[in-house]
């Protein structure tokens, strides 16, 4: 007999390796409903793998981690290839589930969106799943449990990883979900989609809203960076020579060199190399390369002459302990500040190879998947004990005379965001390189000026500041949505009906 034959096993063996022990279910459902498991319901395809030389103008559209958002797919900074490496993928068709399966942020991996349409030569990238409901499933049933809140648990769970989390296909196969008959299932989808709609209305509101402090936010600095805000200011107050602040900063570096040759010379090491000092001219950008004109006593020039700039710490899964020193990451930069959550810690002799965090430092993440959150950046607004940074951030420390704030405002500019983005490119994952950040051009006023700016901002920009009651009312909504999830896959929306065959058919036709 062949040792490759496969053999067909009986439908009492499919349901036994498909059902849930009772021991193993997570809460009681309906009597006429049963537990199972994904896989039972779902066939799953893995995305296709392409290199840069088989990408072209025009092709088959391969979708990326950046194409899958909150809100669904979305068509932006769109990658193609040719047909014949496309066929070695899979077709995206009407109600397939596309979701994130490798991705260095906790937030993201395992995101899902529906396909709504069949999409013509449509495939997907290595780093996504496809899951393409059974027969026998109603549309969108296996999408809402994607987005239940015991899902997202499970995959944060089971795509553990120190910088990029993976999804393989068993983690998705062996997760158990209730099902009730095919009519509950579209019963349920069209309540949900009622529901889901009213709450996507409030969510497009408030997105609106934010999008209107946002502009207005970007109109105020750029007035600040132009020298507008300050005009009135500025004709009424005597300030330094902005030349004066660059000389500073060459004595400062010379003056540190000497410190650090003392220190050298006392413990018996080899002294430092003499810094790179340019004439104060030469730190300014040449008239050609200047992007606008600026008020008679702002100059123009490199972000790298007023900052240091260091890597973050590349470690191991090893390094890490419970605790120890706490290593910064991407999901740690919000766009409302630092947070502390999934915080990764490793001992003090790894942790003494990277650089230690500061009050005023700015963390700015500097390697991702995600068009939106490279260059994101946050001020550290205190010291903080054993903390450094990790491989995918970059640290920017202002040099002295500058203030602190003025740097991290720079960072807020549309200019900013628009050169990161032009530079920072690739297929995906994006970098930033030091140089990108040493290169960039910017408007600098003396200091006085500086500090009058960030004042102005700081109370400008406060009153603005309302996106965080949003951010709430945002969060108080996603709530109610994980609620009404909750209470849809545990039969209490109220549209049972006694009439329905039990599950457990509907479950034998699948399998």
């Amino acid at each position: 007999m062949a040792k490759n034959k496969k053999f067909e096993i009986s439908l009492e063996e499919k349901l036994e390796k498909a059902l849930v022990p009772v021991e193993e279910q997570p809460y009681k459902i309906p009597d006429n409903w049963v537990w199972t498991r994904l896989g039972g319901v779902i066939d799953i395809f893995r995305g296709l793998s392409y290199t840069k030389n088989d990408e072209v103008g025009d092709g088959y559209l391969v979708l990326r981690g950046n194409n899958l958002t909150d809100n669904g797919l979305a068509f932006l900074e769109n990658v193609y290839v040719n047909e014949k490496v496309a066929e070695k993928g899979i077709k995206v068709k009407k109600d397939d589930i596309v979701l994130v399966a490798s991705t260095g942020s906790s937030k993201v991996i395992g995101r899902a969106c529906v396909a709504k349409e069949d999409y013509e030569k449509t495939t997907i990238g290595a780093f996504l799943l496809l899951c393409r409901p059974k027969e026998n499933i109603a549309k969108n049933w296996v999408h809402y449990i994607f987005k239940t809140l015991r899902y997202r648990l499970y995959i944060s769970e089971q795509a553990k990883g120190t910088n990029i989390k993976n999804i393989k296909n068993e983690y998705l196969e062996n997760f158990y979900f209730p099902l009730p008959s095919l009519n509950e299932q579209k019963r349920i989808v069209e309540k949900l989609d009622f529901l889901f709609d009213k709450t996507k209305r409030a969510k497009e509101i408030i997105e609106e809203i934010k999008i209107d402090i946002e502009n207005r936010k970007i109109s105020i600095l750029d007035r600040a960076f132009k020298g507008i805000l300050t005009s009135k200011w500025r004709n009424e107050n005597k300030t330094s020579d902005v030349k004066e602040l660059l000389k500073f900063i060459n004595d400062e570096k010379i003056k540190k060199w000497e410190e650090d040759c003392l220190q050298a010379e006392k413990n018996g090491n080899k002294k430092p190399k003499r810094p790179i000092i340019k004439e104060v001219e030469d730190m300014i950008v040449p008239v050609e390369e200047q992007p606008y004109k600026l008020p008679d006593n702002w100059i123009w020039v490199r972000l790298g002459e007023i900052i240091n700039i260091f890597r973050g710490l590349s470690y191991t899964k090893n390094d890490e302990v419970e605790n120890g020193y706490l290593v910064l990451r991407g999901n740690n930069l919000t766009d409302s500040g630092l947070a502390f959550l999934e915080n990764i810690y490793v001992d003090e002799k790894v942790a003494k190879k990277g650089i230690e965090v500061k009050k005023d430092d700015i963390v700015l993440v500097a390697s991702t998947g995600s068009s939106k959150v490279i260059g994101r950046s946050c001020v550290v607004e205190k010291d903080y004990e054993k903390t450094t940074i990790g491989a995918f951030l970059l640290l920017c420390r202002p040099k002295e005379n500058i203030v602190k704030k003025w740097i991290h405002y720079i960072f807020k500019t549309l200019r900013y965001r628009l050169y990161i983005s032009e530079q920072a490119k690739g297929t995906n994952i994006k970098n930033i390189k030091n140089e990108y950040l040493e290169n960039f051009t910017i408007p600098l006023p003396s200091l006085e000026e500086q500090q009058e700016i960030v004042r102005i901002l700081d109370e400008v920009l406060e009153n603005e500041n309302k996106v965080k009651e949003l951010l709430e009312l945002e969060e108080r909504i996603d709530m109610l949505e994980k609620s009404i999830l909750n209470k849809a896959f545990k039969g209490e929306l109220g549209t049972k009906n006694s009439s329905d065959e039990p599950a457990i058919e509907l479950l034998k036709k699948i399998l």
